[in-house]
Protein backbone atom coordinates (compact mmCIF):
# COMPACT_ATOMS: atom_id res chain seq x y z
CA UNK A 1 0.00 0.00 0.00
CA UNK A 2 2.70 2.14 1.02
CA UNK A 3 3.74 2.78 -3.11
CA UNK A 4 -0.21 3.70 -4.03
CA UNK A 5 0.26 7.33 -3.22
CA UNK A 6 3.37 9.13 -3.92
CA UNK A 7 3.53 13.26 -2.67
CA UNK A 8 4.07 14.79 -5.75
CA UNK A 9 5.38 18.99 -5.92
CA UNK A 10 4.44 20.93 -8.68
CA UNK A 11 1.24 18.91 -9.75
CA UNK A 12 1.20 20.91 -13.47
CA UNK A 13 -0.70 18.02 -14.58
CA UNK A 14 -3.13 17.33 -11.83
CA UNK A 15 -3.95 21.15 -12.29
CA UNK A 16 -4.54 20.62 -15.94
CA UNK A 17 -6.13 17.68 -15.68
CA UNK A 18 -8.48 19.43 -13.02
CA UNK A 19 -9.73 22.13 -15.05
CA UNK A 20 -10.01 20.07 -18.33
CA UNK A 21 -12.01 17.08 -16.62
CA UNK A 22 -14.36 20.29 -14.76
CA UNK A 23 -14.39 21.65 -18.03
CA UNK A 24 -15.71 18.61 -20.50
CA UNK A 25 -17.46 16.50 -17.29
CA UNK A 26 -18.08 19.18 -14.21
CA UNK A 27 -17.34 17.71 -10.77
CA UNK A 28 -16.89 14.02 -11.30
CA UNK A 29 -14.63 15.59 -14.44
CA UNK A 30 -12.54 16.87 -12.12
CA UNK A 31 -12.08 14.10 -9.73
CA UNK A 32 -11.08 11.71 -12.77
CA UNK A 33 -8.83 14.72 -14.18
CA UNK A 34 -7.23 15.14 -10.97
CA UNK A 35 -6.41 11.38 -11.02
CA UNK A 36 -5.22 11.34 -14.39
CA UNK A 37 -2.79 14.52 -14.21
CA UNK A 38 -1.71 12.77 -10.96
CA UNK A 39 -0.42 9.47 -12.64
CA UNK A 40 1.02 12.00 -15.54
CA UNK A 41 2.93 13.93 -12.68
CA UNK A 42 4.35 10.83 -11.34
CA UNK A 43 5.29 9.64 -14.87
CA UNK A 44 7.24 12.66 -15.28
CA UNK A 45 9.24 12.95 -12.02
CA UNK A 46 10.30 9.44 -12.46
CA UNK A 47 10.94 9.52 -16.44
CA UNK A 48 13.50 12.02 -14.92
CA UNK A 49 15.80 9.93 -12.98
CA UNK A 50 15.03 6.78 -14.83
CA UNK A 51 18.34 6.32 -17.05
CA UNK A 52 17.15 7.03 -20.48
CA UNK A 53 19.92 9.43 -21.34
CA UNK A 54 22.75 6.47 -20.74
CA UNK A 55 20.47 3.86 -22.61
CA UNK A 56 22.33 4.16 -25.90
CA UNK A 57 25.78 4.16 -24.03
CA UNK A 58 25.33 1.44 -21.07
CA UNK A 59 23.70 -1.92 -22.52
CA UNK A 60 24.08 -3.54 -19.57
CA UNK A 61 20.66 -2.78 -17.86
CA UNK A 62 22.40 -3.86 -14.03
CA UNK A 63 24.92 -1.02 -14.72
CA UNK A 64 22.57 1.66 -16.22
CA UNK A 65 20.45 1.42 -12.93
CA UNK A 66 23.72 1.03 -10.76
CA UNK A 67 24.50 4.48 -12.20
CA UNK A 68 21.13 6.13 -11.90
CA UNK A 69 20.36 5.66 -8.98
CA UNK A 70 24.09 5.99 -7.27
CA UNK A 71 23.84 9.59 -8.95
CA UNK A 72 20.74 10.58 -7.95
CA UNK A 73 20.53 8.95 -4.50
CA UNK A 74 23.83 10.88 -3.91
CA UNK A 75 21.83 14.00 -4.57
CA UNK A 76 19.28 13.49 -2.61
CA UNK A 77 21.34 12.60 0.74
CA UNK A 78 23.50 15.78 0.49
CA UNK A 79 20.15 18.13 0.44
CA UNK A 80 18.70 16.19 2.73
CA UNK A 81 19.69 18.80 5.89
CA UNK A 82 18.73 21.93 3.19
CA UNK A 83 22.12 22.61 1.97
CA UNK A 84 24.79 20.92 -0.41
CA UNK A 85 28.44 21.56 0.71
CA UNK A 86 31.66 21.86 -1.20
CA UNK A 87 32.65 18.87 0.56
CA UNK A 88 29.17 16.71 -0.55
CA UNK A 89 30.52 18.17 -4.12
CA UNK A 90 33.87 16.62 -3.65
CA UNK A 91 32.62 13.21 -2.35
CA UNK A 92 30.32 12.74 -5.40
CA UNK A 93 33.39 14.13 -7.61
CA UNK A 94 35.19 11.75 -6.52
CA UNK A 95 32.55 8.83 -7.04
CA UNK A 96 32.14 10.19 -10.89
CA UNK A 97 36.22 9.39 -10.82
CA UNK A 98 35.59 6.03 -9.85
CA UNK A 99 32.80 5.05 -12.39
CA UNK A 100 34.84 6.26 -14.61
CA UNK A 101 32.54 8.32 -16.69
CA UNK A 102 33.55 10.09 -19.49
CA UNK A 103 32.52 13.92 -20.13
CA UNK A 104 29.04 13.56 -21.73
CA UNK A 105 28.09 10.79 -19.24
CA UNK A 106 29.71 12.97 -16.25
CA UNK A 107 26.82 15.72 -17.26
CA UNK A 108 24.28 13.64 -17.08
CA UNK A 109 25.75 12.54 -13.67
CA UNK A 110 25.84 16.05 -12.48
CA UNK A 111 21.77 16.21 -13.74
CA UNK A 112 20.96 13.22 -12.03
CA UNK A 113 22.29 14.70 -9.02
CA UNK A 114 20.24 17.89 -9.51
CA UNK A 115 17.19 15.90 -9.69
CA UNK A 116 17.99 13.96 -6.47
CA UNK A 117 18.32 17.41 -5.05
CA UNK A 118 14.55 18.18 -5.83
CA UNK A 119 11.92 17.83 -3.06
CA UNK A 120 9.32 15.49 -4.93
CA UNK A 121 12.67 12.88 -5.68
CA UNK A 122 11.05 9.77 -5.93
CA UNK A 123 13.45 7.89 -3.78
CA UNK A 124 11.43 4.77 -2.87
CA UNK A 125 11.03 4.31 -6.71
CA UNK A 126 14.35 4.38 -7.55
CA UNK A 127 15.55 2.36 -4.30
CA UNK A 128 13.19 -0.66 -5.49
CA UNK A 129 14.43 -0.75 -9.27
CA UNK A 130 18.05 -0.19 -8.36
CA UNK A 131 16.81 -3.22 -5.89
CA UNK A 132 15.31 -5.36 -8.32
CA UNK A 133 18.18 -5.11 -10.90
CA UNK A 134 20.97 -5.72 -8.77
CA UNK A 135 19.12 -9.61 -8.07
CA UNK A 136 20.39 -9.82 -4.61
CA UNK A 137 23.75 -8.98 -5.50
CA UNK A 138 24.96 -7.90 -1.91
CA UNK A 139 28.79 -6.75 -3.36
CA UNK A 140 26.70 -4.08 -5.77
CA UNK A 141 24.34 -2.97 -3.27
CA UNK A 142 27.16 -2.61 -0.53
CA UNK A 143 29.18 -0.56 -2.70
CA UNK A 144 26.29 1.86 -3.77
CA UNK A 145 25.35 2.46 -0.49
CA UNK A 146 29.43 3.23 0.40
CA UNK A 147 28.42 6.18 -1.53
CA UNK A 148 25.73 7.31 -0.02
CA UNK A 149 27.72 7.38 3.77
CA UNK A 150 29.77 8.79 1.90
CA UNK A 151 28.25 11.81 0.92
CA UNK A 152 26.20 12.00 4.44
CA UNK A 153 29.68 12.70 6.14
CA UNK A 154 31.70 14.52 3.85
CA UNK A 155 31.87 17.15 6.81
CA UNK A 156 32.19 15.35 9.33
CA UNK A 157 29.16 13.97 11.07
CA UNK A 158 25.87 12.97 8.73
CA UNK A 159 23.45 15.61 10.32
CA UNK A 160 19.86 14.33 11.90
CA UNK A 161 17.88 13.70 8.77
CA UNK A 162 21.16 12.13 6.89
CA UNK A 163 21.35 9.65 9.42
CA UNK A 164 17.46 9.36 9.14
CA UNK A 165 17.73 9.25 5.30
CA UNK A 166 20.66 6.26 5.37
CA UNK A 167 19.10 4.33 7.69
CA UNK A 168 15.56 4.27 5.59
CA UNK A 169 18.22 3.86 2.08
CA UNK A 170 19.76 0.46 4.29
CA UNK A 171 16.53 -0.82 5.15
CA UNK A 172 15.40 -0.60 1.60
CA UNK A 173 18.34 -2.55 0.62
CA UNK A 174 18.27 -5.46 3.20
CA UNK A 175 20.97 -3.85 5.66
CA UNK A 176 20.33 -3.43 9.29
CA UNK A 177 21.33 -0.77 11.37
CA UNK A 178 24.42 -2.25 12.98
CA UNK A 179 25.64 -3.47 9.02
CA UNK A 180 25.13 0.35 8.22
CA UNK A 181 27.14 1.72 11.34
CA UNK A 182 30.25 -0.76 10.40
CA UNK A 183 29.47 0.74 6.92
CA UNK A 184 29.96 4.54 8.04
CA UNK A 185 32.73 3.85 10.25
CA UNK A 186 34.60 2.61 6.82
CA UNK A 187 33.58 5.13 5.11
CA UNK A 188 34.65 8.15 7.04
CA UNK A 189 36.06 11.09 4.89
CA UNK A 190 35.14 9.07 1.92
CA UNK A 191 37.61 6.22 2.73
CA UNK A 192 37.86 2.83 0.56
CA UNK A 193 35.64 4.21 -1.86
CA UNK A 194 35.76 1.66 -5.11
CA UNK A 195 34.26 1.73 -8.81
CA UNK A 196 31.06 -0.55 -9.30
CA UNK A 197 31.88 -4.26 -8.71
CA UNK A 198 31.55 -6.23 -12.23
CA UNK A 199 31.82 -9.14 -13.32
CA UNK A 200 33.84 -9.96 -16.32
CA UNK A 201 30.97 -10.51 -18.87
CA UNK A 202 29.23 -7.12 -17.45
CA UNK A 203 32.62 -5.18 -18.54
CA UNK A 204 32.53 -6.09 -21.87
CA UNK A 205 28.67 -6.11 -21.81
CA UNK A 206 27.59 -9.27 -22.59
CA UNK A 207 25.29 -12.10 -20.86
CA UNK A 208 27.02 -14.82 -19.74
CA UNK A 209 25.43 -17.41 -21.89
CA UNK A 210 27.22 -15.61 -24.86
CA UNK A 211 29.17 -17.41 -27.49
CA UNK A 212 32.97 -17.07 -28.05
CA UNK A 213 32.18 -15.08 -31.42
CA UNK A 214 30.04 -12.52 -29.18
CA UNK A 215 32.68 -12.03 -26.83
CA UNK A 216 34.94 -11.41 -28.93
CA UNK A 217 33.12 -8.71 -31.09
CA UNK A 218 32.28 -6.93 -27.71
CA UNK A 219 35.90 -6.97 -26.75
CA UNK A 220 37.02 -5.63 -29.89
CA UNK A 221 34.40 -2.94 -30.10
CA UNK A 222 34.97 -1.70 -26.64
CA UNK A 223 39.01 -1.52 -27.48
CA UNK A 224 37.96 0.13 -30.91
CA UNK A 225 35.91 2.73 -28.97
CA UNK A 226 38.13 3.58 -25.76
CA UNK A 227 41.43 2.79 -27.40
CA UNK A 228 43.46 5.87 -26.43
CA UNK A 229 45.67 6.11 -29.69
CA UNK A 230 41.85 6.67 -31.17
CA UNK A 231 40.83 9.10 -28.54
CA UNK A 232 43.72 11.26 -29.30
CA UNK A 233 43.17 10.88 -33.13
CA UNK A 234 39.90 12.51 -32.44
CA UNK A 235 41.02 15.27 -30.19
CA UNK A 236 39.83 14.25 -26.97
CA UNK A 237 40.88 15.37 -23.56
CA UNK A 238 43.79 14.18 -21.18
CA UNK A 239 41.36 13.51 -18.93
CA UNK A 240 39.40 11.37 -21.56
CA UNK A 241 42.15 9.60 -22.99
CA UNK A 242 43.34 8.33 -19.49
CA UNK A 243 39.97 7.05 -18.74
CA UNK A 244 39.95 5.84 -22.17
CA UNK A 245 43.31 3.76 -21.11
CA UNK A 246 41.43 2.36 -17.99
CA UNK A 247 38.15 1.24 -19.36
CA UNK A 248 40.71 -0.80 -22.63
CA UNK A 249 43.17 -2.27 -19.99
CA UNK A 250 39.79 -3.22 -17.83
CA UNK A 251 38.27 -4.66 -21.28
CA UNK A 252 41.75 -6.64 -21.82
CA UNK A 253 41.61 -8.22 -18.23
CA UNK A 254 37.92 -9.11 -18.26
CA UNK A 255 38.72 -10.99 -22.12
CA UNK A 256 41.63 -12.96 -20.83
CA UNK A 257 39.98 -13.77 -17.34
CA UNK A 258 36.60 -14.92 -20.08
CA UNK A 259 38.96 -16.93 -22.60
CA UNK A 260 40.46 -18.52 -19.48
CA UNK A 261 37.18 -20.10 -17.85
CA UNK A 262 35.66 -21.38 -20.83
CA UNK A 263 39.07 -22.18 -22.96
CA UNK A 264 38.87 -20.54 -26.38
Amino acid sequence: MQYLYEPVSGGAGRIAGTLLGALAFGLPGAAGGFLVGYAGDVFVRRWCVSGRCWRDRVSDDVQRHYLTAACAVMGHVAKADGRVSEAEIGVARQVFELLELDRDMRRDAIALFGRGKRGNFPLAWVLRRFHRACRGDDDLLHAFLEYQAAIAQADGHPTEEQQALLTRIAQRLGFNESELRDLMRSQKGGRGLRAMPQSPYRVLGVAESATPDQIRRAYRKLVGQYHPDRLQARGCSEEEIRMGASRTHAARRAYDQIRRQQGF
